[in-house]
């Protein structure tokens, strides 16, 4: 979903695949239960992360994207 020159997802993978290609996470936002990653995205990239995330062409390495994943609970689980 992209608004404004952001992009937000809910699924904590395909998030944690676009935070490890190094785009920045602005912040987490709360809906319910439901927690979105919303990252800055100039120009689409997020868009092309996704589709290449979904197509299985990803070249992240398993430390990085594994570290990304910490990352990401570890900001859902500290606004909890």
């Amino acid at each position: 979903m992209e608004q404004n020159n952001l992009w937000r997802c809910k699924d904590l993978y395909l998030a944690a695949f676009v935070y490890s290609q190094g785009k920045e996470l602005t912040k987490v936002e709360r809906e319910g239960k439901t927690c979105w990653f919303v990252f800055a995205n100039p120009n689409a990239l997020c868009e092309e992360l996704q589709a290449a995330y979904w197509a299985n062409r990803g070249q992240t390495p398993p430390k990085v994207f594994a570290d990304a994943i910490r990352s990401l609970k570890d900001l859902i689980f500290a606004q909890a």
